[in-house]
């Protein structure tokens, strides 16, 4: 038996067996280099009884050779995955389940009921080149896979890297990888080829999951809540990246830039507790955020745009300001420039920072000395202090001026993203309350901005229609007395922490 670990990562690059060999051999590295076909037939029972013991069973064929493999729960965090397996030669393509070692079943499991129900339910067939790398004092397998997965009579295609830990330290995967980087677009692998056959086996297409963005079942001392948070967000980000690649729109694209957003904030939250080293990968966040600061605004004008949104009968009454806001539309960046991006070598570094700081076992590089580690304490004071920021921001009176209340939209949500860190901590009930009024105010704002939108548009126009204008400002004004009333509602809910 033995530990799987190794690092994944899905290729968009062509002749990527020859960028790799170039890479290797410029760098000076020693390595070996083959390549191979490899079938693969996956088993389980008609009810997935395996699946659900969280186990993948294969066999393996490479020439004449035959190999079962079981492969037992295990963990994946940011694209470096973490499984025990257990291989066994054997002369026939039908697996025996009374090969492997009877402790890793679970108590009361009936093995040879299990063998008596095994079908096979997919296969994957690929060409596996593979290059044997030694890197400083350790040895890593990077293994290029090109093929496909077959089920039901459906095909999905493979085309991915695998760094696998021969012997040595995890870390130098992290240097390999960072090498690849320099020379292959790559994304972070979530799924195993193995998934993605269950996936076709029962005709599914892959589901698209909104990112979770409040973290739950934090533990309870502060340095570990955020190593905590981090993975969570990590996890989260990768699948929003994962359904926007899958399925390329402008919500997706949001969902990816919230979750960005919501890990960011959490180093702000925890800045007093973290060194230098952490700063910087806060920094990084920031630019890609940065990036993506058009994405609202296109929003809304997709919004706006979209023959069946609230407001597009009233601008259908001037054809110039439809003109207008197709103008606006086009200077966004398309489908393919994102993608680019996401799979960028910046990107891909941002990634493996985060997942350094959570798999390295010394943190010391991470976080400065503190005596106090009650996490309940820590969460009190950072709410508190992300209401008094907003407070501080809120007019004092009444506001009738569109722009400064805008201007309240990232402040407001900085302080739900805290409230996303924390409020778990707390009673559901009373949170739930408290943030309905906040969350209300958010949605108007949101509203407000698209109208902010057409105000600047028609600003543009030589004659803007006067009859739009006087409706976009009676709608603003309407607006502005409903967030104000949000705004009332708020300040007299109890504050749940405190309580």
């Amino acid at each position: 038996m033995g530990t799987e670990i190794e690092l994944k990562y899905l290729v968009l690059s062509e002749n990527v067996s020859k960028k790799i060999t170039a890479l290797l051999t410029t760098k000076k590295l020693v390595f070996t280099h083959k390549a191979k076909t490899l079938t693969n037939c996956y088993f389980d029972t008609a009810n997935l009884a395996l699946r659900k013991l969280d186990m993948g069973l294969r066999v393996r064929g490479n020439g004449e050779h035959l190999e079962q493999t079981i492969k037992t729960a295990g963990i994946v965090v940011g694209g470096l995955h973490q499984r025990p397996e257990y291989n066994v030669d054997i002369d026939h393509t039908f697996p025996r389940l009374a090969l492997f070692p009877s402790e890793i079943w679970p108590t009361n499991q009936d093995v040879e009921q299990l063998q008596s129900e095994l079908i096979s339910l997919f296969n994957t067939d690929f060409t596996r080149e593979t290059w044997l790398v030694e890197l400083n004092e350790s040895v890593i397998e990077l293994a290029f896979d090109q093929g496909e997965i077959n089920a039901q009579g459906q095909q999905s295609l493979i085309c991915e890297l695998e760094l696998e830990l021969v012997s040595g330290q995890r870390n130098e995967l992290f240097v390999l990888a960072d090498l690849l980087f320099l020379i292959l677009e790559l994304r972070p692998g979530i799924q195993s080829k193995a998934k993605r056959g269950y996936q076709l086996f029962h005709s599914e297409k892959a589901k698209l999951i909104a990112p979770t963005l409040i973290i739950e079942n934090l533990p309870d001392t502060i340095d570990n809540a955020f190593l905590y948070g981090v993975e969570h967000c990590l996890v989260q980000l990768q699948t929003s990246l994962e359904n926007y690649i899958t399925e390329p729109n402008l919500l997706r694209l949001i969902q990816f830039v919230q979750t960005l957003a919501l890990l960011r904030h959490g180093f702000w939250l925890f800045e007093s507790r973290l060194t230098q080293k952490c700063l910087l990968i806060r920094d990084e966040l920031s630019h890609f955020i940065q990036l993506f600061a058009w994405l609202d605004n296109a929003i809304y004008l997709q919004e706006l745009m979209n023959k069946t949104g609230n407001y597009r009968k009233k601008l259908d009454y001037s054809e110039q300001l439809i003109a207008q806001l197709k103008l606006e539309k086009r200077r966004f960046p398309d489908a393919l420039m994102i993608k680019q991006l996401l799979h960028s070598k910046r990107f891909n570094q941002l990634q493996l920072a985060l997942l350094t700081l959570l798999v390295n076992e010394d943190k010391s590089d991470y976080f400065n000395q503190a005596e106090d580690s009650v996490l309940f304490r820590f969460a009190q004071e950072q709410l508190s202090q992300s209401l008094q920021q907003l407070m501080s921001a809120m007019p004092k009176s009444t506001c009738n001026d569109a722009e400064q209340m805008l201007a309240q939209r990232n402040i407001l949500q900085r302080s739900l993203f805290t409230g996303n860190w924390f409020g778990q901590l707390f009673d559901g009930d009373e949170r739930k309350l408290y943030r309905t009024s906040w969350l209300d105010m958010q949605q108007g704002l949101r509203e407000l901005q698209s109208l902010w939108i057409i105000k600047k548009q028609l600003e543009k126009l030589d004659e803007p229609a006067e009859k739009i204008v006087k409706w976009q400002q009676g709608k603003v004004d309407s607006l502005l007395i409903a967030l104000e009333h949000s705004k009332q509602m708020a300040l007299s809910m109890n504050i749940y922490w405190q309580s």
